[in-house]
């Protein structure tokens, strides 16, 4: 084991931090059924034992990482609400989750389609970071509608779903097709769709 992180793990409060950073990256490269204790150990260079030290298993380690991604998720579309207008809030959320989706790959999105239905608790876990996901997505949605940028008779939840579920599926191509996805020109494409040119300010 690298000396280095000998000492880490030697220290209880970096000894979670360093299963949970490893754990991640593993969960989104080859998603949450594709990682078992004996890989996360393994990539630590540490005995199975030391992970049950800390965890109570895959499923608790899991529910760390979602909670540690989401919360770098939330931050990171929170900041897009800084942007002068709420077509260009909208464009950098789009385009920062498309982002995200690129980089987290399997962490999720494998489980929406894969989990078995038995698995209550985590399939509980993973739709609880769904509906915060859609949450955060929800009142830029309602503002554009509530300023009539968008035709007469739109159901700001239905448009919400819809678009969350059409970025997800082209993160799913990424992932499981290996079919390029450029967030920078996808965004631009869903916003010209929307009919949203990026000049509607929050006073309008």
């Amino acid at each position: 084991m690298d000396e280095r992180l000998d000492q880490r793990l030697d220290r209880p409060e970096s000894t979670k931090r360093q299963i949970v950073d490893v754990a991640r990256q593993l969960f989104s490269d080859r998603s949450y059924l594709g990682v078992s204790m004996n890989d996360i150990a393994r990539r630590l260079g540490i005995t199975k034992a030391s992970l049950y030290h800390h965890f109570s298993g895959k499923t608790d380690i899991y529910r760390t990482v979602l909670d540690d991604v989401m919360a770098d998720l939330r931050a990171r579309l929170q900041a897009a609400h800084g942007e002068e207008t709420l077509d260009g809030r909208l464009h950098q959320i789009v385009k920062d989750y498309l982002k995200f989706g690129m980089r987290e790959k399997n962490l999720v999105n494998a489980l929406v389609v894969k989990l078995s239905p038995s698995e209550t608790e985590l399939r509980r876990h993973v739709l609880q970071f769904r509906e915060e996901l859609v949450g955060l997505l929800k009142p830029v949605i309602e503002d554009i509608v509530a300023h009539r940028r968008l035709h007469g008779g739109v159901d700001s939840n239905l448009l919400t779903l819809m678009l969350t579920a059409m970025m997800d599926g082209l993160i799913l191509e990424h992932s499981f097709l290996e079919r390029p996805l450029d967030p920078d020109k996808v965004s631009d494409q869903i916003m010209a769709v929307l009919g949203l040119s990026g000049e509607l300010s929050p006073s309008q």
